[in-house]
């Protein structure tokens, strides 16, 4: 019979995937630069860029869904190090789960027609405002997360160098909460960070998720 996969090799295969989604998000927005203020150039705005935003709208719902198993591996690793504090920093990152979720919605209505309903230049202004505000939270919520995250991970399995990886990237998240006032490239710079963090920590996972079954035999 073939070995079962535990969680903690299914969550780090997750975080990989998760973080090469993100990335992707990333990379399709790149390019995408500020929203103008005036109405007419608002729409031509959103006609020229519907590509980029609907294929960035596609990968960020799944990028999302795959943090949950990611999330449960991660835990599953840390609760012997400290259970309080990956508790805490694993709960803050489920959070931003159907945070995300509710940001891909909103990220489609400006690309995607429902039942043939047309938006007005001001309706899509709230949505833009909207979704970059929820942009911000969600970059503060990753940012203390992965600095209580980090707390734990520097003394477990993990190691010290995705400790210091991900201190770096907290920072990073906290500057990117921002887009507004940083720019589209600094901010692309700020959200690729986080997305290979998740990639780093995925790879230390997969690579400790045999001694972790040993320990756990042992036991």
């Amino acid at each position: 019979m073939k070995p079962k996969i535990g969680i903690v090799k299914f969550g780090g295969i997750s975080f990989i995937l998760s973080g090469l989604l993100f990335l992707g998000v990333s990379l399709f927005l790149l390019p995408v630069p500020s929203p103008p203020l005036s109405d007419t150039e608002l729409m031509n705005w959103l006609e020229e860029w519907r590509f980029n935003i609907s294929m960035a709208d596609e990968l960020l719902m799944f990028a999302s869904l795959l943090l949950i198993p990611s999330t449960a591996g991660l835990y599953k690793v840390l609760e012997k190090t400290d259970t309080i504090k990956a508790l805490l920093g694993c709960g803050l990152l489920v959070v931003t789960v159907p945070v995300y979720i509710i940001l891909d919605i909103i990220l489609g209505r400006l690309v995607y027609p429902v039942y043939d309903i047309e938006l007005s230049p001001d309706i899509y202004k709230l949505v833009l405002s909207i979704y970059h505000g929820g942009i911000h939270a969600v970059a503060i919520i990753l940012s203390i997360a992965t600095i209580i995250l980090c707390l734990v991970i520097r003394k477990s399995a993990l190691g010290k160098s995705a400790a210091y990886f991900g201190f770096v990237v907290a920072v990073l998240d906290l500057i990117g909460a921002f887009p507004w006032l940083i720019g589209s490239a600094a901010g692309f710079v700020c959200q690729a960070a986080s997305a290979v963090w998740f990639v780093f920590v995925g790879v230390r996972m997969i690579g400790r998720s045999g001694k972790l079954t040993d320990r756990t035999i042992a036991r």
